[in-house]
């Protein structure tokens, strides 16, 4: 078969001081000598920090701790590059790092002990949190990058992983997208041989992991990562490219010396012949030999050193154990989200009184109740009422409420798959790429990369509103939503933000394939820190889309596909709905039937020519609940049915009937009905219609609460 090559590639490496701290004066950078002293300090103090915190847990005072000893000139070369004004996003091991910014051993002891105090960025470093999912920060990185690069700053993430996280799909795909959007990043990969007991050799073929590079079309290099004058040369280059707009992936071989974690024991899985090959090679020997050769380190200044450091530890520590015995543990309801919802409110108020309960009773909870809640709930929005407003079904309520909320917005961006040139899949974008042709932009098939981007824009001061064309493909991004769209506000305690939407089509009703219909907002709306919003109108899509993105914590925003071209009607211009609260379509006192998106219209037939007052709630948002809403209907009516096409099992049905239980059981005359979808996979098409609940099983189970 004639072939013909399209592509060739090398790789480079970089070593600029050997093993006995000689250097090669041709690549030597130009460094002060106070500059060098303070970056042996920053090393010396982190492998010490190592060994005290090591000695601290084996004696029960402290948690799970990743040392980074062997891995010093790695992180202190190349945080050394950084200007100040560049971003830090580091992975769980990143501690030489930290102190390198300024960060204090006080701190990286309180994370130790299990405080978030001591993970919190610091007010004048821009700085994520650590992050524990292995290899899923770095496309918080391409995400600030690509942010860095739309504002025109000078400003780049640099983001840290090890060898291990290279087998992660989201690494490639930070890489990718990087590329694709001209982000200014680095990605260094601290290559230290083992991801936990795994040697590279079963990890990878490939000669290097720099050349994983090469398919996203960015640039590799290697360095000898116990080099610090290596490694910050090729950092430092690193980011002069990243401002232009060319990433790089940087693998810097170095050695992990102790455990992976303080939960491990390396013995198992490595020599004692292993590890004395490596002590030569040492960073810190290596660096003291070169700083001894060059006249600027001699015993006295090693001792002074050591004796600087041995008294801020002891000092760190100390002030650390006063941290967590001062902590309030009801600092852990502070911070999912900017404004905590009601129920939220009650489970805080219920943790403080401490009278054994979860969520605190309210005022009338087992009494008469009443329908406080219910007022001012009855109208479908703020706005400026319906005369003279353009009449729109929801697919153009929503494409007109992005459009709205961009012009008002300069931070507003939208992207994701087909959403430019195409408008969306469903034409929910149409147009706006010719409108704002700076922040309307095209996606690569990546949902985890969709929403791990986000993550970082919206860290960097945008307001992204993400698509993933059905929401049956959210899981690919289920580990981005789960843990750091919903996280990134509490684990940096409010320091970091994520004022993210991500739009998903949803739902049964248009005979779509496989993947395509999914209905399972039960399970994020069991994750704290999100917002999870689910429209019926077009009124309402408006509404809640507005309060989505304007919201300061992150939504979910899923849009009943059957529901997208139903008849238009009136839309008034700043249309607001407040999420988490819910809509009652029609009042009523005989039975309270619960449902929200296409569902809503089905029970709105369903009961339509019952000879009883049925009292229709739409909740509008799953997440937070309208708790009260619901109950006060219930109280007042006595029956309930709850309505959603997902399936029966842990649907957000049985949150409902739960909640009514705990608070409204006393005036229920009949037993909660549920109507749902079956405990089976979305049926194909030609049987979607028996899995999905219909006007006839609706009104059964109406008719049955009614007649109890």
């Amino acid at each position: 078969m004639p072939r013909s090559q399209v592509a060739t590639f090398s790789i480079d490496r970089v070593e600029i001081l050997d093993q006995d701290g000689r250097v090669d004066e041709s690549l030597e950078p130009d460094i002060a000598d106070e500059r060098l002293l303070e970056w042996y300090r920053t090393m010396k103090r982190s492998r010490r920090l190592d060994g005290r915190v090591i000695a601290l847990q084996r004696r029960g005072e402290l948690g799970t701790f990743a040392p980074a000893t062997g891995q010093e000139a790695a992180q202190v070369g190349s945080t050394a590059a950084l200007d100040e004004d560049d971003w830090t996003v580091p992975a769980f091991r990143e501690h030489p790092s930290a102190l390198a910014r300024g960060g204090s051993a006080r701190e990286i002891i309180e994370y130790a002990m299990g405080l978030e105090e001591g993970g919190e960025p610091p007010d004048d470093v821009p700085m994520m949190p650590p992050s524990i999912a292995v290899g899923t920060q770095p496309l918080h990185a391409a995400g600030i990058g690509w942010a860095e690069a739309m504002k025109e700053t000078d400003s780049v993430a640099l983001t840290y992983f090890g060898d291990g996280a290279t087998s992660e799909g989201e690494v490639y795909e930070a890489m990718n997208l990087a590329g694709v959007y001209d982000a200014q990043t680095v990605f260094f990969c601290q290559n230290n041989q083992y991801a936990i007991s795994t040697p590279l050799s079963k990890q990878t073929r490939a000669a290097t992991l720099a050349q994983k590079a090469v398919a996203a079309g960015i640039e590799p290099i290697q360095v000898d990562g116990n080099d610090i004058l290596g490694v910050y040369a090729v950092t430092k280059a690193a980011l002069e490219r990243a401002r232009r707009g060319v990433p790089t992936l940087i693998e810097a071989t170095t050695y992990r010396r102790e455990m992976h974690t303080t939960a491990d024991d390396p013995s198992v899985y490595r020599t004692a012949e292993e590890e004395e090959s490596w002590e030569p090679l040492d960073p810190i020997l290596r660096f003291e030999r070169y700083l001894r050769e060059r006249g600027i380190l001699d015993d006295e200044t090693v001792e002074s050193i050591d004796a600087e450091i041995e008294t801020d530890l002891e000092e760190s520590l100390e002030a650390a154990r006063e941290t967590k015995s001062n902590a309030d543990q009801v600092d852990m309801f502070d911070y999912a989200y900017e404004e905590r919802p009601p129920y939220l409110e009650r489970q805080r108020e219920a943790f403080v009184a401490d009278e054994g309960y979860t969520v605190a009773p309210v005022a009338g909870s087992r009494g008469d109740g009443g329908s406080s809640a219910l007022e001012g709930r009855h109208e479908d929005a703020v706005d400026g009422g319906e005369e003279g407003a353009d009449r729109l079904n929801m697919v153009e309520a929503i494409r007109e409420t992005l459009r709205a909320e961009m012009e008002r917005d300069d931070d507003v961006l939208v992207y994701g798959q087909d959403v430019g040139v195409d408008g969306g899949v469903f034409r929910a974008t149409q147009g706006l790429l010719d409108s704002f042709p700076e922040r309307v932009h095209d996606a690569p098939v990546a949902e985890a990369g969709i929403v791990g981007l986000g993550v970082g824009l919206a860290a960097a001061g945008y307001r992204p509103v993400a698509e993933i064309q059905f929401a049956g493909f959210s899981f690919q991004a289920f580990a981005q939503i789960q843990q750091h769209l919903s996280r990134i506000r509490h684990r940096s305690r409010g320091k970091i933000t994520c004022p993210m939407v991500v739009r998903a089509p949803y739902g049964l009703g248009v005979k779509a394939l496989e993947h395509h219909s999914e209905s399972y907002e039960a399970g994020y709306a069991h994750i704290p820190g999100i917002n999870v919003a689910i429209p019926s109108t077009a009124r309402d899509a408006a509404g809640l889309l507005r309060s989505a993105i304007r919201s300061p914590d992150p939504v979910l925003f899923f849009e009943p596909m059957p529901l997208y071209r139903a008849a238009r009607r009136p839309v008034p211009d700043e249309t607001l709905v407040p999420l988490g609260e819910a809509r009652a379509v029609e009042r009523g006192t005989d039975a309270t039937v619960i449902a929200w998106g296409a569902m809503v219209r089905a029970v709105e037939d369903a009961v339509n020519d019952l000879d009883a007052e049925i009292e229709i709630i739409d909740l509008r948002t799953i997440s937070p609940m309208d708790t009260e809403t619901v109950l006060e209907s219930v109280r007042k009516t006595g029956r309930c049915v709850v309505v959603h096409e997902a399936p029966r099992t842990g649907g957000f049905a049985g949150e409902i009937a739960a909640r009514i239980a705990d608070e409204a059981v006393w005036h229920l005359e009949a037993p909660i009905e549920r109507v749902t979808g079956y405990d089976v996979p979305v049926p194909l098409p030609a049987r979607e219609e028996s899995y999905r609940p219909g006007p006839d099983s609706i009104r059964a189970a109406v008719e049955r609460v009614l007649a109890a």
